[in-house]
């Protein structure tokens, strides 16, 4: 038996996954957390990744040759390939994304019973947003390598474009909910 992931299966399971995440570190981790990934996306989406992947598989073997004298590495190695440009695009969102949840946890350390419910289910709103941004990224790096295959359809420009009016639906109900416990949860 075969399991296969629809397009829309994979959109949701990605971002019920980082609003999960975002339930769980609360509002304010939640945030920090999703600057540095969107600021990670932003950057590989204008071409970041070629960039990191220019330096790591050319400009060092280059660098290490003429230190070397020529006794190590290629005087010349050829650009990076698409599968290079690929590895280096995950490891800078998996870094930015590490990176993210470390500054977090640094900025705000948690105490037990510091994180109220309200900040709880606000920071599903980041995570949703977060979700969004990295599930997009992800589908357009594959769509755009057709050297890797994986296990699922990524979702489709449409598909993602399609499926706004639901996480700003979400949004509204997590942000109604988020009032409603901060307005009742004083007591």
């Amino acid at each position: 038996m075969a399991l296969f992931l629809s397009s829309v299966q994979c959109l949701a399971i990605g971002i019920f996954v980082f609003g999960l995440f975002g339930f769980l570190q609360g509002w304010r981790h939640g945030v920090v957390f999703m600057g540095f990934t969107l600021a990670a996306v932003l950057f590989l989406y204008i071409g970041g990744a070629n960039g990191i992947a220019q330096i790591f598989f050319v400009r060092i073997p280059q660098t290490v040759n003429v230190i070397s004298g020529g006794a190590f590495g290629p005087a010349a190695p050829p650009p990076p390939s698409p599968t290079e440009v690929l590895i280096s695009a995950l490891i800078v969102l998996g870094v930015a994304m590490l990176i993210g949840i470390l500054v977090g946890n640094r900025a705000f350390p948690s105490k037990p019973g510091s994180v109220s419910t309200a900040d709880h289910f606000l920071g599903i709103l980041p995570g949703l947003v977060t979700g969004y941004a990295v599930v997009s990224y992800i589908s357009h790096l594959f769509a755009s390598n057709p050297s890797v295959s994986v296990g699922l359809t990524t979702p489709a420009p449409s598909t993602l474009g399609s499926y706004i009016v639901v996480l700003v639906l979400i949004a509204i109900v997590v942000i109604v909910i988020g009032l409603l416990t901060a307005r009742f949860g004083r007591k």
